[in-house]
């Protein structure tokens, strides 16, 4: 599970404009934290550029989701083409990862 933060205590980044991501792995007593990943972001301004998106996406190509504060309708159809399902979750990290644990389209038994 990958978590749009800029600091590592909420979520609180735009997928697009993401400039690091949390990597978590769930599991049925909780969830572990893996590393962080930084990542180029796709968005300046209110434009963007679908190649980066896709750059974005690679990034947290082996999560099974991802939790942003926002996300556009391209970026969105970007992950859903990975089969990475994206979360608007603007929450502290804990009470997202809470959220996620509790969600039927991530598998805990799988990657993060």
């Amino acid at each position: 599970m990958a978590l749009a933060s800029s600091d590592g205590i909420s979520v609180n980044q735009h997928f697009g404009r993401a400039t690091r991501f949390s990597i978590f792995r769930l599991t049925d007593g909780g969830w572990e934290h893996l590393e962080d990943r930084d990542n180029s972001p796709a968005c300046a301004g209110q434009e963007h550029a679908d190649g980066l998106l896709e750059q974005t996406a690679e990034v947290i190509s082996d999560c099974r989701g991802v939790a942003v504060a926002r996300i556009g309708v391209t970026a969105m159809d970007v992950l859903l083409a990975r089969r990475i399902f994206p979360f608007v979750l603007e929450l502290p990290v804990e009470e997202a990862l809470q959220v996620l644990q509790k969600s039927k389209l991530i598998h805990r038994a799988n990657n993060p």
